[in-house]
């Protein structure tokens, strides 16, 4: 079902100064994992053909709209239907599988805030890719947000959700599967995670940007190289980078970002890093490399940087730019 194309954009309140800083360049590195990252997975690929290929689209070429689908409320704390906003690029044409990218939004927000602090649509135009900003419901304070530790939140299924999501989108669209990629914010990031951890049979590769990583109540047991692009300030105080009781659930602590990420790269198999391929003003870039099915993770730490999705890491591109980078090096692998 559709609903209309709305006529002005949302406030974004905290992320406002990041629309007008989008318009500025900057430089992040490529490092050598995302180089060879292709080459390094060639005969895994299984390819697929997406139900939506050579259906008339209900949303035009360059539009964004709001659109909702059907929910069990029985996973959805009583809600029979869930929303996103999507994009889709000017250059669609029904009959070439085009990528997917999800943008989770942080807590508090909306999907289509995201458009604005990402610049992802606008990007979807120049590369050809869909862009779809899922939207969370509201939580007991009625803030909207993610149940990004597992079921027990609030009765809340996202992976349900999510997996219900992607089918809907396969069967409206011609997307490529194997190139389906999840990227958030904060609270986004953390759904980043949370995917990453239940869906990456679907789902690439994964970008949190100052995510929050709670523990999950399922725990984390992957059987498949995972790539991972992660982003975050060390001078954040809603997510501290390096770990403990975080003000918005004082009663959850967070593990550190260094802790994290060795932890992905124990999953990963990784047999290499971290070693730094990129450093430019206050923005490091981290890798571990030689991972298993050919993935790699990447982390680019920001010396000071604050709670908020950033204009650049390093210089030119922009930082979404420089996450799409990562996600086109990493298509789908079967193992």
């Amino acid at each position: 079902m559709r609903m209309k194309q709305r006529d002005t954009l949302l406030g974004i309140g905290l992320y406002g100064w990041v629309v007008l800083s989008l318009l500025l360049t900057g430089c992040g590195g490529v490092s050598q994992a995302q180089e060879n990252a292709i080459a390094n997975k060639n005969a895994k690929m299984t390819p697929k053909i997406a139900n939506g290929c050579g259906k008339d689209a209900e949303v035009k070429a360059g539009d964004s709209e709001d659109e909702t689908m059907t929910a069990d409320p029985r996973v959805a704390n009583g809600n029979s239907m869930r929303d996103y906003y999507i994009h889709v690029p000017t250059g669609y044409n029904k009959t070439q599988s085009i990528p997917l990218v999800l943008v989770f939004h942080g807590t508090g927000a909306r999907g289509s805030d995201m458009e604005q602090v990402t610049g992802l649509s606008q990007l979807a135009d120049q590369e050809n890719f869909i862009v779809a900003y899922p939207q969370g419901l509201k939580d007991n304070n009625g803030q909207t947000f993610w149940a990004s530790i597992g079921t027990t939140q609030q009765g809340i299924d996202e992976i349900r959700y999510v997996d219900d999501l992607l089918d809907n989108l396969e069967q409206s669209f011609c997307i490529d599967e194997q190139r389906i990629y999840a990227t958030g914010f904060s609270n986004g990031g953390g759904m980043s995670w949370y995917l990453a951890c239940n869906l990456p049979e679907r789902i690439a590769a994964f970008a949190p940007v100052s995510g929050n990583f709670y523990d999950l109540d399922t725990g984390c047991n992957i059987k498949k190289g995972v790539p991972i692009l992660d982003v975050h300030g060390t001078g954040d105080t809603v997510v501290p980078y390096m770990g403990g009781p975080a003000p918005e659930k004082p009663d959850l602590p967070l593990p550190s970002v260094p802790q994290w990420l060795n932890e992905w790269a124990k999953r990963d198999h990784c047999a290499q890093g971290p070693n730094t391929f990129f450093q430019s003003g206050n923005v490091t870039g981290e890798e571990w490399i030689r991972c298993r099915d050919g993935s790699s993770i990447v982390h680019y730490r920001i010396e000071g940087g604050g709670h908020a999705w950033p204009v650049s890491l390093g210089g030119s591109p922009s930082a979404s730019e420089t996450i799409w980078n990562f996600f086109k090096q990493h298509p789908l692998t079967y193992s």
